[in-house]
C-alpha cells in the first residue's frame, strides 16, 4: 500500500467513524478526547505490533445494562483487529466495592492489559461526598488490581449525569392518630454532586497519570443532565439509560480512546493495515465477554 492510499484510508476512518454526533438538542458539549490518553501507550504499543490486547471494563448498573459495554466492545472490535473484551457490572455499586477480593479475582482472572473503571453515578447521589475519601479508594483499587495485574492500564470515565428527587412542599391528611403527612417531589439535575464527583476522578487520573474519559463535561457539563433528558435518553428515572443513550456512550468512548491511538507516534506497515478499511469492515478477533 502506497502512503498516499494509507492516508487516504486513514482520512475516510476518521471522517466515518471518529465523529459521531449528540443530537442537535445538545448544548455546551465538548470535544469528545481522552485526557491524558497518551499514557495508555503500553496498550497501543502492543495493538501496533498486532498482537492481541485485553480489555476489561467493570463499574456500576450503566455496566451491568450491557448495552454501554457491548457497544464500547464491538467499537474497539471494529477498529483494532485483535481485542479480546469481557465487562462484568453490578447495579448499586461504588468504586469500593471492586477493591474487594473477590471482584480483584474477578479482574485478575482476565489478565487484562487494559481496565476500563466507570463508576460515580452512586457516590453522586450519597448525602455528602468526600473528595479525599473517594481519592483513596479510587487509589486502592488501582494498586489492588496492579498487585494483581502487573503492567496493566487504566483508564476512568466520570459519570454522565443524573437526576435527584427533591421535595418541594407537604400537606396532611387525617386527624388525630390517623394523621399522615405527605411530601410533593419533583426531579432536578444532580449537578453539584455529579460535577464534584467527576472532579475527583479527573483530579486523580492526573496525578497518577491515568487516562479519563470525562464525558460528563464533553456531555455539557451542567447541560448533561438536562441534554440527556431532553433527547430523550434517559429512563424514566432519570438516573439510567435508554439502550440509544447507552449505544451513543460506547461508539463515543471507543472512538475517543481510537483517537488517542491514532495521535500516538506510528511506524511500519502493521500501523497502516488497520487503518486500510473503515471499522463495519473488520471482523472482531474474539467476540465479547460478560457475566
Amino acid at each position: 500500500m502506497c502512503l498516499t492510499a494509507t492516508i487516504l484510508c486513514a482520512v475516510t476512518v476518521e471522517a466515518q467513524s471518529l465523529f459521531t454526533p449528540f443530537p442537535s438538542s445538545f448544548r455546551n458539549t465538548h470535544s469528545n478526547e481522552l485526557i491524558d490518553g497518551s499514557s495508555l501507550q503500553p496498550v497501543f504499543k502492543k495493538l501496533k505490533a498486532g498482537k492481541t490486547v485485553k480489555v476489561m471494563h467493570i463499574g456500576d448498573s450503566h455496566v451491568r445494562g450491557n448495552y454501554l459495554p457491548r457497544t464500547l466492545g464491538s467499537t474497539l472490535e471494529g477498529y483494532f483487529p485483535r481485542i479480546e473484551f469481557a465487562y462484568y457490572g453490578i447495579n448499586g455499586a461504588w468504586a469500593r466495592r471492586f477493591y474487594e477480593n473477590d471482584m480483584i479475582q474477578r479482574v485478575a482472572a482476565e489478565h487484562p492489559d487494559l481496565v476500563v473503571l466507570s463508576f460515580g453515578t452512586n457516590e453522586a447521589h450519597a448525602y455528602s461526598i468526600d473528595e479525599r475519601v473517594h481519592a483513596e479508594t479510587m487509589q486502592l483499587l488501582t494498586q489492588r488490581i496492579k498487585e494483581r495485574c502487573p503492567g496493566v492500564s487504566f483508564l476512568f470515565t466520570t459519570p454522565p449525569g443524573s437526576y435527584i428527587t427533591n421535595r418541594t412542599g407537604s400537606y396532611t391528611t387525617g386527624k388525630g392518630r390517623y394523621k399522615k403527612t405527605h411530601y410533593t417531589t419533583s426531579k432536578v439535575p444532580n449537578i453539584a454532586n455529579t460535577e464534584k464527583v467527576a472532579r475527583s476522578i479527573v483530579s486523580f487520573c492526573h496525578s497518577n497519570r491515568y487516562a479519563v474519559w470525562d464525558i460528563f463535561t464533553i456531555a455539557g457539563g451542567h447541560s448533561a443532565p438536562s441534554n440527556w433528558s431532553g433527547a430523550g435518553l434517559m429512563a424514566v428515572d432519570q438516573i439510567h439509560y435508554q439502550a440509544q443513550g447507552y449505544i451513543l456512550q460506547g461508539k463515543l468512548l471507543g472512538e475517543a480512546i481510537f483517537k488517542a491511538y491514532s495521535n500516538t507516534p506510528t511506524s511500519g506497515s502493521q500501523t497502516r493495515m488497520m487503518h486500510g478499511s473503515t471499522p463495519q469492515e473488520k471482523k472482531p478477533y474474539k467476540s465479547m465477554k460478560g457475566f
